[in-house]
């Protein structure tokens, strides 16, 4: 009779998980300095605003920051995360939180994700971010209102139109699996947990 590979039991499992996510806070802690961090609680603080669990999610057309036209159902067929920002100029809580995601889904060929920035957001210092970090994700401008539909619109410090910080996982059929909406951008989901509410990988990806 064969002998089965040990397993740990669920509560030690569940404790040795638990210890990661701690282990990589502390060291997205220490990488990005100041006071704001990842966060290891989903948080919905506008449970008025948005498309809920479930939703599909908005149609939108928008285009990158090179031109290229990205619509809501070049989504489709696989998980994607759509991430909302205040902007990627003078809030460097939401830059740790782009290069956070980054890290993440660097290797995840399978998940498409977006990041949405307000067009009044797209200045000179917001594209040498986008352009210099070589994120490995689309970089939309949001000069098609996807932003005020979802009710995230808000103003920056200067006053020009910005958004709030969300986080939404869609599932292949473009509804929505979680949200995180925040009404401050200084913490934000941990990227593992946006992972977490990703279908598992359905094969190897090739190099």
């Amino acid at each position: 009779m064969k002998k089965r590979d040990a397993q740990p039991p669920p509560t030690i499992a569940g404790r040795i998980g638990i210890t990661l996510l701690c282990i990589y806070l502390l060291a997205v802690t220490l990488r990005i300095g100041g006071c704001y961090a990842p966060e290891l609680a989903r948080r919905d603080e506008l449970s008025g605003v948005g498309p809920a669990i479930g939703d599909e999610f908005p149609r939108f057309t928008l285009r990158d920051v090179s031109g290229i036209e990205v619509n809501r159902d070049d989504l489709r067929g696989a998980d994607a995360v759509v991430v909302i920002v205040p902007s990627l100029d003078w809030s460097p809580p939401t830059k740790a939180r782009v290069l956070d995601l980054a890290d993440a889904t660097a290797v995840r060929r399978d998940l498409r994700v977006v990041v949405v920035l307000p067009a009044a957001q797209a200045t000179p210092r917001s594209l040498a971010f986008v352009r210099d970090r070589h994120l490995p994700f689309d970089v939309l401008i949001d000069d098609g209102g996807l932003i005020e539909q979802l009710g995230l619109a808000t103003p920056a410090p200067d006053g020009t139109p910005a958004a709030l910080p969300a986080t939404f996982v869609l599932d292949a059929t473009g509804r929505v699996r979680l949200r995180d909406i925040r009404k401050n951008a200084r913490s934000w989901l941990a990227a593992p947990l946006v992972l977490e509410a990703v279908s598992p990988r359905t094969g190897a990806v090739p190099p």
